[in-house]
């Protein structure tokens, strides 16, 4: 009994070994060759299992999380290295990140969004490399104009 398993897994194993390669290399070509002429004739609506399918809008759609989430993963390791200031060299960017995420911070945000403290450090740069801005210009805040808006 134990003869006759092991001679059908040596068959079976010595039948894959065959078939596979045979498989990958000639019949997977007649598959594809069949597939692309039905096309080409007219009998597989490739437009229709496109559209209809959803396949653009998903690809689209997985796209842009893709590169949400890399986009984000990416803003938080720089949020991350921005909290390693080193004090003998100090980067202008790093602090206004640590100073953006301070600020948030005293405003009552527990775990600060990197996109958000990543803007607000945008902002307070805008703020320190003009420094024409005064207190009345401060007090007149519109954000509706096109100077905040940049």
């Amino acid at each position: 009994m134990i003869y006759d398993l092991a001679v059908y897994a040596l068959v079976f194993c010595f039948s894959m070994a065959i078939w596979l390669p045979i498989y990958k290399h000639v019949v997977s070509r007649w598959v594809q060759e069949a597939t692309i002429a039905r096309i080409e004739n007219g009998d597989i609506d490739l437009n229709y299992l496109l559209d209809e399918g959803g396949v653009f809008d998903n690809l689209a759609e997985r796209t842009v999380t893709l590169f949400k989430q890399h986009m984000l993963a990416e803003m938080g390791q720089m949020t991350r290295a921005a909290n390693a200031i080193d004090p003998e060299n100090p980067d202008p960017m790093a602090m206004g990140l640590q100073a953006s995420e301070d600020l948030l911070k005293m405003v009552g945000m527990k775990k600060v969004p990197p996109m958000l403290q990543y803007k607000v450090a945008q902002a307070l740069g805008q703020m320190v490399a003009n420094p024409t801005t005064t207190a009345t210009d401060l007090a007149n805040f519109d954000p509706s104009t096109e100077f905040y808006k940049q």
